[in-house]
């Protein structure tokens, strides 16, 4: 079979234009980088995680990836009315999930790790009936049972012992995840890599809002073994390449995102020949597959064990004092190092303790006094300096809200309309789901959907009024020249709406240093001490990450290792934190 990249056709072109038009809009900045590492001709398999905002981390990858790429999308989006058409016009690949059709089962279930960890033990059951071999019995919190034979009605055998559980326990209910063949899925794919394209695959399975990334499914790790079993051209040319959505506040409109590819994995040939073998060494060789993805991710990606964690190694990186950061992509390289070595700390370390209890004393009295970590440096000003600024700032505060204003009122209707049902979407998508903390995974894709639907409608409906307005209040005009005028007046309210949003992102700018002012003017003892508590506990930190410098910075080798020695040096002589305003 020749080898050949075909080039992205019209619709992706047309559809990828469109993606960044969105993305730009919706996110107040996006950067992109390492798209360099990705290869130019090889088929490649990218795998995005963390999977944090629904459809709008399709929208945001499609538009920043330099190749073209099909999409692998759960099936049920596949089928719906707007999503649907949208993965049809872009060719992705449907894929049945076993999540999209588990139902209950019937009766309750015991299982009993110490004595009998592969056997569960079903009461008023019929598994005869309802299970089969290699379906999932799901049970409790999200725990999850292979099952490897059905007994009888009341006993089946699992393939692994069920983690988590260390005594007897009775569940009044389950549910039952049927195993689904993929051959179908495999085969299409197949065929994509075999003509050097690229497949795009959300490895975790399904969108959350958890701080860390979830257990990746085997799915890409068997496409990637099976086409290269099958094909043997594959073997060495096709690549692994991880990429990370790195988002600062996914829900949030005007936030900001980095989308980070990372190098390409090459799939070793001996794990090709283990896969072909079948049995456990197949079992082995995607483990270690999956394995190796898991640590590629881990450098694209920031994952927290959990939220309290997360907040304070966060405010740890801001007061971490080095060399000031110029971009989105140095805050979250940052923000990696410190994720990776904060929890590879030993946990009793007593300064480890020490400092993450100031730091949740920082955390809390900033969040006391309603100001950043950011604006703390603000705070060292005279209250007649800071009584002028103050005035200054409300001034062009006032300004900015008289423009502002005319727009805000005009667009309440499809505020309401986006908060409302992406609320409602919120709601939905939370019962339905066992990993989901709060649903916030689906608020931006909806607050799209919704404004991209409404805002014509609404601008259309405004336009009709001054329609209307022409035909009783301007009888002198002909009647093409009202049409004109209204259709105008359709197509310029988008334009004017973002000339205003993005005077609202200065003018949010703004809002936001008001409060640090106020509290120079009102007790500037207060900034006083904030002031030296912040630099004591830089000065702290500082010193501890630069003793434990190889857990924080391991080295990686290659051309630029001075050049990431020098970024990565700690500035003991600055007090002033580098993050600056907005990141």
């Amino acid at each position: 079979m020749a080898d050949y990249a075909p080039p992205p056709p019209l619709i992706y072109t047309a559809f990828r234009l469109g993606f960044r038009v969105v993305s730009h809009l919706f996110f107040r900045e996006i950067q992109t980088t390492g798209a360099h590492l990705v290869p130019t001709d090889d088929p490649c398999i990218f795998i995005v995680g963390p999977h944090a905002n629904q459809f709008i981390d399709g929208v945001t990858l499609l538009s920043r990836n330099p190749r073209h790429s099909y999409v692998l999308m759960a099936s049920v989006s596949y089928n719906r009315p707007l999503i649907g058409h949208v993965g049809k016009f872009l060719s992705a690949i449907p894929v049945v999930r076993p999540q999209d059709i588990v139902h209950l089962g019937t009766g309750r279930i015991t299982y009993d790790p110490t004595n009998d960890p592969f056997h569960i033990t079903g009461h008023n059951t019929r598994f005869s009936k309802e299970l089969g071999a290699r379906d999932f019995i799901i049970f409790g919190h999200n725990h999850k049972g292979h099952v490897a034979r059905v007994t009888s009605d009341t006993s089946i055998e699992i393939t692994h012992a069920i983690p988590n559980i260390s005594t007897i326990t009775e569940f009044d209910g389950f549910k039952i995840a049927p195993h689904v063949d993929q051959t179908p899925v495999y085969d299409e794919v197949h065929s994509y890599l075999n003509r050097n394209e690229c497949i795009t695959v959300f490895p975790e399975g399904g969108s959350h809002d958890r701080p860390e990334m979830l257990p990746l499914k085997a799915g890409f790790a068997v496409m990637a073994l099976g086409a290269m079993a099958e094909n043997p051209d594959l073997i060495q040319k096709l690549k692994i390449v991880p990429v990370g959505l790195n988002y600062f506040h996914p829900d949030r409109f005007r936030s900001r995102a980095v989308v980070s590819f990372g190098l390409p994995l090459t799939v070793h040939p001996t794990l090709v020949e283990q896969f072909k073998r079948g049995g456990k060494e197949r079992r082995d060789a995607i483990t270690q597959l999956l394995d190796e993805s898991d640590e590629a991710f881990k450098t694209v990606t920031t994952n927290a064990p959990d939220y309290d964690t997360l907040m304070v190694i966060q405010a740890a990186r801001r007061l971490y004092n080095t060399k000031k950061l110029t971009s989105l992509q140095q805050v979250v390289e940052l923000n990696r190092n410190f994720v990776g070595g904060w929890t590879r700390l030993n946990k009793e370390d007593p300064r480890l303790l020490a400092l993450t209890r100031k730091v949740k004393l920082y955390n809390d009295t900033l969040s006391f006094l309603g100001i950043r970590d950011h604006q703390v440096d603000k705070l060292n000003i005279t209250p007649v300096r800071a009584s002028l600024l103050l005035m200054r700032r409300l001034l062009k505060l006032f300004v900015l809200a008289g423009l502002g204003a005319p727009a805000l009122i005009s667009n309440l209707p499809l505020i309401w309309a986006t908060n409302t049902i992406s609320k409602r979407k919120q709601k939905e998508a939370l019962a339905g789901s066992m990993v989901k903390i709060a649903g916030k995974d689906v608020l931006a894709t909806w607050k799209i959907i919704v404004a991209g639907i409404a805002a014509p409608l609404l601008y259309g409906f405004y336009a009709l009024l001054y329609f209307g307005y022409l035909i009783k209040g301007k009888p002198e005009l002909t009647m093409k020249t009202k049409m004109m005028r209204a259709c105008m007046a359709w197509a310029v309210q988008p334009i004017l709406h973002y000339i205003l949003m993005r005077l609202g992102d200065r003018g949010i700018d703004i809002y936001k240093s008001i409060k640090p002012l106020f509290l120079a003017v009102r007790n500037p003892e207060v900034g006083q001490i904030l002031r030296v508590m912040r630099n004591d506990l830089s000065r702290d930190i500082t010193s501890f990450v630069h003793e434990h410098q190889d857990i924080f910075f391991p080295k990686v080798k290659g051309k630029d290792d001075e050049q990431q020695d020098e970024n990565r040096k700690p500035d003991l002589t600055k007090k002033k934190s580098f993050i600056h305003r907005g990141k």
